[in-house]
């Protein structure tokens, strides 16, 4: 993997990791060049969801973070649970079309699979 490669690579994996300001993993626009997949797991969704109930993320910005890393193309997700995973994706990318899930609820039921 050559040097702008591997920087596409680390955007990519800092978005689904959210290592770093939200606005600034979004705008970053070598995220979506990414050469190769980066790997998305249950514990990335799990993370995700635990830095709001926590607080350190609103409700608004798991929506946006979702959305991002939904429609990445070179993402790579965990296998024996796409559906799963493609599921926690989309509910927290479109809220408006999903009935109100109770994100402990969501996290209990993401660390129970598997």
């Amino acid at each position: 993997m050559g040097t702008t490669d591997a920087n596409e690579h680390r955007c990519l994996e800092d978005l689904v990791h959210r290592n770093g300001e939200l606005a600034d993993l979004i705008r970053d626009p070598r995220h979506g060049e990414s050469a190769s997949p980066v790997a998305f797991r249950r514990g990335h969704a799990m993370a995700a969801a635990e830095k709001v109930t926590s607080g350190l993320a609103s409700p608004d910005q798991l929506v946006i973070w979702a959305q991002a890393v939904h429609f990445e193309e070179h993402l790579d997700i965990e296998e024996g649970h796409q559906d799963l995973l493609t599921q926690f994706l989309v509910e927290n990318s479109i809220p408006e079309l999903f009935e109100p899930v109770p994100v402990m609820s969501a996290i209990v039921g993401y660390a129970s699979c598997g």
